[in-house]
């Protein structure tokens, strides 16, 4: 990691030091794919561990279910866990991506949007009704597409229902997650100034985004991008001492360690 910027690569080196002592098989194979994905110039010996499948198992619809979804597959859930599956060159064993695609590609609407199906414990934030939740879960779906090279016309109905959301002022009516995910939907099929006004919109509340968050972010910026960089240098001001990074209910994560991780790799 000679080539990381100073301050960066201490704080990789103390994230996988924390990772190592606390993650379980799929976190250090998410942690060792992430190095190995490195280019040549700027690749170490890093963690290593054989790929390893999420705790939770996949449906025979090709999705998997969130903690509230009785084992019903949630497409909030499913993004989730193939956004953690994208740091892989290869899927762990008995993980089916193509499966987990289909099935988000199937849930679309026809007019290009996405919504959680019934159950009574859905969450307030993901109601089926909800402009804040139709617009979360489009630009979620839609980005797990992108990541995964789903099909492009379905990508480019929900960025066509994106743009449609947006007010005068570039924001969502939704949460402000939704405005990166939308960005790199929006960048995936050239809308760039729509791009541009949802992370404007982002850039407002900057010094806001806690480490979930900026995770999150930068996982949506490219690499050596000037987002990515300010993201990680944010993440390195708010690694702890243990060298994790505090999840959104404030505990030490690991799995935000290792997002965290994927993000200053990018910087």
């Amino acid at each position: 990691m000679s080539e990381t910027p100073d301050g960066i690569t201490g704080a990789i080196d103390r994230a996988v030091d924390y990772i190592q002592g606390h993650g379980g098989p799929f976190q250090l194979a998410r942690l060792s794919a992430l190095f190995a994905a490195l280019p040549p110039k700027s690749r170490d010996d890093g963690p290593s561990h054989i790929p390893a499948a999420p705790a939770i198992n996949q449906n025979s619809d090709g999705g998997w279910p969130a903690r509230w979804s009785e084992g019903a597959s949630s497409l909030d859930a499913t993004c989730f866990l193939l956004d953690r599956l994208s740091d892989f060159t290869a899927p762990p064993p008995a993980v089916d991506i193509p499966a987990a695609i289909a099935f988000l590609g199937s849930a679309q609407l026809d007019d290009g949007t996405w919504r959680e199906g019934p159950s009574h414990r859905t969450p307030d934030w993901l109601m089926p009704g909800s402009a804040a939740a139709r617009v979360y879960l489009t630009a979620n779906c839609a980005r797990t597409l992108v990541i995964h090279h789903g099909d492009h016309a379905a990508i480019e109905r929900a960025a066509q229902a994106l743009e449609w959301s947006l007010d005068p002022l570039g924001r969502l009516p939704g949460p402000l997650v939704a405005h990166w995910l939308a960005a790199r939907v929006f960048r995936a099929v050239a809308l760039d100034l729509a791009a541009r006004r949802a992370l404007d919109v982002v850039g407002r509340s900057f010094d806001k985004l806690d480490a979930t968050d900026l995770a999150g972010f930068g996982s949506n910026m490219t690499r050596g991008d000037r987002w990515t960089r300010r993201i990680a240098a944010r993440l390195v001001v708010l690694q702890e001492g243990d060298g994790s990074w505090r999840d959104e209910d404030g505990e030490p994560s690991v799995d935000v360690s290792v997002t965290a991780c994927r993000v200053l790799l990018r910087a």
